[in-house]
């Protein structure tokens, strides 16, 4: 549909008669020619009325002028751009009458053969498309394939165009040298099936038309040739293109298709030159052949025309692949090089890896080797610590055990602080021992909380030496978390220690520091440590993690960058929240176990 005024006013208007019915396949072919070359030529859009004289089924003068009264009612008032006659009783049609329901619209046939053009005296104004199914070509073509034939049966059925196509063949076929041709009418579609199938396997069938029986059954010609073609015990062969597909070997013709383009594109050049002399042109004609019907009866595919369309053809792989089967197995030679050539280069790099992690490992703990030489004071007071208080107590219950009476129950008050302060201290031993061991770092589920509880027996007194203040906000229960406890004490002890050191220049009363746990909405679980030194300059936050890069006089500058490959290790993210408004914090985030 157009889609403005202006466009409605230039759509243009065809008028397209029809010789026979709507369900007639040749009728639908050039129907679908014309409509694949109006749609590519008037993309705004434009309108096509049919008409349909079906003058085999509805025969006689009356008929005529009523199809003629209706066409003058339908069309009249109605300004065609171009009438297309497709067929030889449209274009005798038109002859008479176009001038009268369309005197300004140009007229183009199509379906019609050369010297029926010049039987109708055609009127010069008139242009169009000529086609040609060419009988002897066709026989010709049957002879080429079966070179051992020596008779050919032409089969045409009772219509009056069924009997003007066998006066045709008589006429075409008279002298056909040294095959005999005969033709076969006057039967009934049972007749017809019957003679075919008991034809010898050399002999040559060709099917003009069978609109009907001599029983007066009618028939779409199409439908009476692939009944016959099933049945019949030789090759058979068509006048028309439509037939291939249906059980009918093939035909030299023009393609019903090809004649409703052309018409299509004549009524369009008409259009775009008015007046002028288009003239008249010839279908082009093409041998066409079935390959499953060659197949079905043996017949040699060399034999045919090197410009024979081949349909249906059930080419194997190799015949139809054959380059890309070339190009697929030197793709695959390359590939199998470049595959063993990158096996090799994975192994060592897997071996590279390997030494890499081993090194990172090593690293690690070196790492926390040294965390603990400089925890070592704080470490030693400590376990100083519970150790005098159990000589104290010990002591003491000397002294009581030494009275008479003696007090037993402050005995067994003091033995209790003794085995408190013996646990005391072996925690921090195995904490110690944990933290310190050089083993695989194995991932396990524990509880994040405990971790910063174990963290802080160890790092909590030289928190409390550099006079370094430590609250915790723990996250109330459990918060498990799949990870390596002691490597997860060495992130955390990292980032204490870095936080007291950047808060070395305050007063003592202002050193505060914060580590809380906390599980994120997401699900993931955060471990924080928050200073209220300097913070972090912009200058140097792109870079933090990089190694070897510190603000310490003293530092390697591999603590963080130690600290971020353990983190990727557990699929952990370690970064710096820079929204703080005072100080720096950092943030350990690990997934759920």
């Amino acid at each position: 549909m157009a889609s403005s005024a202006n466009a409605a006013e230039v759509r243009r208007k065809f008028l397209v008669l029809h010789d026979s019915h709507s369900a007639l396949p040749a009728n639908m072919a050039m129907t679908a020619g014309m409509t694949a070359v109006f749609d590519a030529a008037l993309p705004d859009g434009y309108d096509v009325y049919a008409e349909f004289r079906d003058g085999e089924r509805f025969a006689g003068a009356e008929q005529d002028r009523r199809f003629l009264e209706e066409i003058y009612l339908k069309y009249s008032g109605l300004r065609l751009d171009a009438v297309i006659a497709l067929g030889p009783g449209s274009l005798a049609f038109a002859a008479e009458n176009a001038l009268g329901f369309a005197p300004n619209a140009p007229v183009v046939f199509g379906a019609v053969m050369e010297d029926q053009v010049e039987r109708l005296e055609v009127p010069s104004s008139f242009f169009g498309v000529t086609v040609d199914f060419d009988l002897a070509g066709t026989l010709a073509l049957a002879r080429t394939l079966q070179p051992d034939a020596s008779n050919a049966f032409v089969l045409s059925g009772s219509a009056s165009f069924d009997r003007q196509w066998g006066a045709t063949a008589q006429e075409v076929l008279a002298d056909t040298g040294d095959i005999r041709v005969d033709h076969v009418s006057g039967l009934t579609i049972d007749g017809f099936e019957r003679f075919a199938g008991d034809a010898a396997a050399d002999s040559i069938l060709i099917i003009l038309s069978i609109f009907e029986d001599v029983a007066g059954e009618r028939f779409l010609p199409r439908d009476s040739a692939a009944r016959i073609a099933a049945r019949a015990s030789a090759p058979v062969y068509g006048v028309y293109s439509s037939y291939v597909g249906h059980g009918v070997l093939g035909g030299v013709f023009s393609t019903f298709e090809t004649i409703g383009g052309a018409a299509a594109r004549m009524a369009l050049q008409a259009l775009e030159m008015p007046g002028a002399a288009v003239g008249t042109k010839a279908a082009p004609v093409s041998a066409m052949v079935d390959w499953r019907q060659i197949m079905r009866f043996g017949l040699d595919a060399n034999l045919l025309p090197p410009d024979a369309v081949t349909l249906f053809r059930e080419v194997g792989a190799w015949e139809r692949y054959r380059v890309q089967i070339l190009i697929t197995l030197a793709v695959i030679l390359a590939q199998s090089a470049t595959i063993a050539a990158l096996v090799v280069q994975g192994r060592r790099r897997r071996k590279a890896e390997a030494a890499a992690a081993a090194g990172r490992l090593e690293l690690a703990h070196m790492s926390r080797v040294a965390q603990i030489g400089e925890l070592s004071g704080a470490l030693a007071h400590e376990l100083n610590q519970p150790l005098a208080a159990i000589l104290a107590n010990a002591e003491a219950g000397e002294r009581l055990m030494a009275q008479t009476p003696q007090d037993l129950a402050e005995v067994r008050a003091i033995l209790g602080d003794i085995v408190e302060d013996d646990r005391r201290a072996a925690a921090v031993v195995s904490d110690l021992r944990h933290l310190i061991a050089k083993s695989a770092p194995d991932l396990v589920e524990l509880d994040l909380n405990d971790v910063v509880v174990a963290t802080l027996r160890l790092a909590g007194n030289e928190m409390r030496m550099r006079g370094v203040s430590v609250e915790t906000w723990l996250e109330r229960g459990l918060l498990p978390v799949r990870g390596n406890k002691a490597q997860l004490q060495q992130v955390l002890i990292n980032l204490m220690v870095n936080a007291a050191d950047a808060m070395a220049g305050l007063q003592t009363e202002e050193r505060r520091m914060t580590i809380e746990t906390s599980l994120r909405a997401d699900g993931w679980r955060e471990l924080a440590v928050r200073d209220v030194g300097p913070g972090v300059s912009p200058e140097i936050r792109d870079g933090l993690f990089r190694p070897f890069r510190t603000t310490k006089p003293s530092g390697l500058g591999l603590g963080l960058s130690i600290c971020r490959t353990i983190a990727e290790t557990h699929r952990a993210t370690l970064d710096f929240d820079f929204a703080v408004n005072r100080g720096a914090r950092v943030v350990l985030a690990l997934p759920a176990p």
